[in-house]
């Protein structure tokens, strides 16, 4: 659809050409083909980015340079433009969107909060983009069928739910959204986002059983949860509390290195925390800093089951085992089940089942066709996607009847105004898109500071396989690089490949300089990721991006981690301390002390957890927790809206593999607890 009907594609902060080459199931790398035939057929791209890309090279984009976190503030200067010259699409408003009325006041410099019109002027001092070439995008978007490609990393910031708002108001107002080639994407970038969809049955995991512990931390907050135990805090509107938090069990999660403000985290388990419990195959930043790791296999070293394509979801893969576990490392599901039998409830844990009778059984839940052992053997079950599929437009049902086919918010519509963000009374997240300015970005810089932007890396995803080979080609002397412009490089006296500390109030990194024309000056790129190491003087060795960002939220709405809103320092690195020991396995001592699990009368106490657990359970409310998963974790039904429930479900059922019946049962669970 893209291929044959797109005229203009513009990636905002996307770079599906890097990010896609892996992902958290087996990699689709089916899109790349794709994307040279929507190049190759003239469609023309424009990257809106502080640095050129993997994508801008692949696609021959033009690149438009901008300072990062003020992509909000380019996108009200074009909805201001294109309703000032008329050429804003007032019946496309008038159909399908609600609260343009209580919008427009503040685009044209009349709302209650005093701030200017929006012009295209007022956004080039903040973004740094010429006026005269904001106009000339705006024209060229609403006078094209244009798509728009928005990142996650954009909300990955202070403020950050603004931009893709602001995005998806100037692609209403032109009249985009439900067209054939037209309209919005948030994952172009992410799983071979914009493959056709099978939308057959995937493999599925093991039961999980409701949750007995109702203490809930956003993921970005764990030092705040650990500082202020008790402390009320709010998100998506409801009223939460921070549990008090002595012990962190952590599994297939590397959660010292992805915590924004690496030392403030470090700070708080010191404080707060007696015992931290790692269970991974590698010696990352967690297992470093637990005091218990329990070593598990990697993928290599156990059979398992998976699905092809976040999106596409059109293969099952076999995982078979390749190599015998290395020392004393099991597998993930041998640690859960020797705990399981010290807590008496080894049963309720695998049902009486091996690995290959969870596989096996995995396997039967889907829609392959072939029979297991052929799969087990070839390795691979193709699922047909429909040809329907292959011309899906996203929202094009709404666009064909809006009424019969209305959107899963409050109003069944686009919403421009949300009458339930001013319901919920947040500080940070009005009722329209708005730019509010970040908390630190090159608006508000120190002299000789840059914005420092974080990346997903291009040899491994987020911290996984820094430590091997492949990820370490890219290294400079032994350390993570950053991406730094010729101007910025010159002015601090750096030549490529020198080493580099870059510094904050928060900490300080040492990394490999990779002087570049292809990012802009006043901004330097890290890719996130790198495990962590320290020297003698506090700095990260290795190049952990986490050690220089800030852990303010996002806002008061997402409660999410805000990492590329993060300013720095530079200078040429002089003293750093000999090579990188971040991917040094640990020194090894024998003891002979041993744990009497008798003394600590686990089963009772696990007994009264299970009963918690699964009293009480209803069909769909078990169905729920046993197979249903949304974006790699299970949620809990008050998380959303019955509306929400009813979009979210439509793609989570199929790769749940539940039948009509079991659909029903679970939506009606879902819809009787759901958040009012």
């Amino acid at each position: 659809m893209i291929r044959d009907h797109t005229e203009v594609f513009v990636l905002v902060g996307c770079d599906p050409w890097k990010n896609n080459r892996i992902e958290y199931t087996v990699a689709d790398h089916q899109m790349y083909s794709r994307w040279e035939a929507i190049r190759d057929a003239g469609v023309k791209f424009v990257s809106i980015n502080p640095q050129r890309t993997t994508t801008d090279e692949a696609m021959r984009a033009e690149w438009v340079k901008i300072i990062p976190n003020t992509d909000t503030a380019l996108f009200l200067a074009m909805c201001w433009h294109v309703y000032t010259t008329g050429k804003y699409d007032k019946t496309y408003l008038d159909k399908y969107t609600v609260g343009f009325d209580r919008f427009l006041p503040y685009l044209l410099g009349k709302d209650a909060d005093g701030t200017p019109p929006k012009t295209p002027e007022w956004a080039a001092k903040i973004t740094g983009i010429p006026a005269a070439k904001i106009v000339e995008m705006a024209d060229l978007f609403a006078s094209k069928r244009t798509e728009f490609a928005g990142a996650w990393s954009l909300q990955r910031a202070h403020h950050g739910e603004m931009t893709h708002w602001a995005i998806i108001a100037f692609a209403a107002m032109t009249g985009k959204i439900g067209k054939p080639g037209e309209g919005v994407g948030f994952s172009w970038h992410y799983g071979g986002g914009g493959m056709p969809v099978s939308g057959k049955r995937g493999a599925v995991g093991i039961p999980q059983g409701r949750n007995p512990a109702k203490g809930r931390c956003p993921a970005s907050r764990i030092s705040e949860m650990l500082l202020n135990p008790g402390r009320p805090y709010t998100r998506d509107g409801a009223n939460f509390t921070f549990p008090d938090v002595h012990m962190i069990y952590n599994a297939g999660n590397n959660f010292v290195h992805h915590q924004q403000n690496t030392n403030e985290l470090i700070e708080a388990m010191a404080k707060k925390v007696h015992t931290v419990v790692n269970q991974d195959p590698w010696w990352c930043a967690s297992s470093r800093y637990a005091d218990i790791v329990l070593p598990a296999t990697s993928h290599l070293e156990r059979n398992d089951i998976s699905t092809g394509g976040t999106y596409s979801n059109d293969k099952i893969w076999a995982m078979r085992q390749v190599i015998q576990p290395y020392g004393e490392s099991l597998d993930d599901f041998e640690i859960f089940r020797r705990l399981a039998e010290l807590f008496g409830v080894e049963y309720g844990f695998t049902e009486g089942l091996t690995v290959m009778d969870i596989v096996k059984n995995s396997y039967a839940s889907t829609d392959a066709t072939i029979p297991f052992e052929e799969f087990w053997e070839t390795g691979v079950a193709e699922m047909e996607v429909p040809e329907a599929a292959r011309r899906w437009v996203r929202h094009g049902d709404f666009y064909a009847d809006p009424v019969k086919n209305p959107l899963h918010t409050a109003t069944g519509k686009i919403g421009l105004y949300v009458e339930a963000f001013e319901r919920f009374g947040t500080k940070e997240c009005p009722p329209i898109p708005k730019y509010l300015e970040p908390a630190e970005f090159l608006g508000n810089a120190k002299p000789g500071q840059v914005h420092v932007v974080s990346p997903h890396p291009f040899m491994r995803v987020h911290s996984q396989m820094a430590n091997a080979e492949c990820s370490k080609h890219l290294n400079i002397q032994g350390r993570e690089f950053a991406l730094v412009s010729e101007e910025d490089a010159r002015e601090r006296g750096v030549k490529d490949g020198d080493l580099i500390e870059v510094y904050n109030d928060r900490g300080a990194v040492i990394v490999g300089a990779r002087v570049s024309p292809n990012i802009m000056k006043g901004v330097i790129s890290i890719y996130e990721g790198a495990w962590l190491s320290k020297d003698s003087k506090g700095r990260c060795n290795s190049g952990a991006i986490n050690v220089l960002t800030t852990s303010v939220a996002a806002s008061d709405l997402s409660q999410a981690t805000s990492a590329n809103t993060c300013l720095a320092s530079f200078r040429k690195c002089t003293d750093a301390e000999g090579p990188n020991r971040a991917y040094e396995p640990p020194v090894v001592e024998n003891s002979t002390a041993r744990i009497e699990a008798a003394a600590l009368s686990l089963t009772e106490r696990a007994q009264k957890a299970k009963a918690a657990s699964t009293a009480g359970l209803t069909p769909g409310e078990k169905l729920f927790y046993e197979r249903c998963t949304l974006c790699h974790v299970p949620r809990e039904p008050g998380d959303y809206t019955v509306k929400q429930w009813h979009g979210i479900t439509e793609s989570m059922f199929p790769r749940a593999g539940l039948t009509d019946d079991e659909r029903k049962l679970v939506l009606e669970f879902l819809e009787k607890n759901a958040k009012k």
